[in-house]
């Protein structure tokens, strides 16, 4: 009987050894597929993972929105633009690798690496950022473009949070926000 209970544990605690080698294979493949996401562009149909919208390549004019997170387990997600990923942050309390587009070149960023210029342009949700890999090209654009000014990762991660507790900074904001939610319904029909 003593035989069989240490076979038996044996058995058990090999399975359970050979179950943590496999999880791990399993996220060191994951990781090095998200790795490999940074080197291409976003798949075509893409979908952001928070609002269901389009999520544009780079060679489209919305492309310079786009973003993607790596999820802890290496799954890779994209959005539409940084205010949606950080809202999903947000919304699902957690945290990603976080990766823009360069304005001037298009390339990944890393998220907390790179300046941030709020403009009037429309992205796809109504958020309105740009990102640069370099300060000194954020202050070139800045100069050319009145109406725009960097800001930090944490005012649009704030913006997020109000957004996500459905207060506004203006009504102007409110109306941008609902004008872009009914899009997003119609767009969905």
């Amino acid at each position: 009987m003593k035989k069989l209970f240490l076979f038996v544990s044996g058995i058990i605690l090999l399975s359970i050894i050979s179950v943590g080698s496999i999880d791990n294979k399993h996220h060191q493949v994951d990781a090095e597929a998200a790795t490999s996401s940074l080197k291409k562009d976003v798949p075509k149909h893409s979908k952001c993972a928070l609002c269901n919208m389009v999520v544009y390549q780079k060679k489209s004019k919305m492309g310079i929105f786009s973003s993607q997170a790596i999820k802890k387990n290496g799954k890779v997600v994209y959005y539409d633009d940084i205010g949606c990923l950080l809202y999903d942050e947000v919304k699902h309390k957690t945290k990603n690798k976080k990766y823009v587009r360069d304005y001037k070149t298009l390339k990944w960023i890393k998220a907390e690496k790179a300046t941030y210029v709020k403009t009037n342009l429309q992205s796809p949700m109504g958020w309105g950022y740009i990102s640069f890999a370099s300060k000194s090209q954020a202050k070139k654009y800045v100069a050319k473009h009145k109406t725009s000014k960097i800001v930090k990762l944490s005012t649009i991660r704030k913006k997020a949070i109000n957004r996500y507790k459905g207060q506004f900074s203006s009504n102007v904001e409110k109306k941008r926000i609902q004008q872009s939610q009914v899009n997003l319904q119609l767009y969905q029909v």
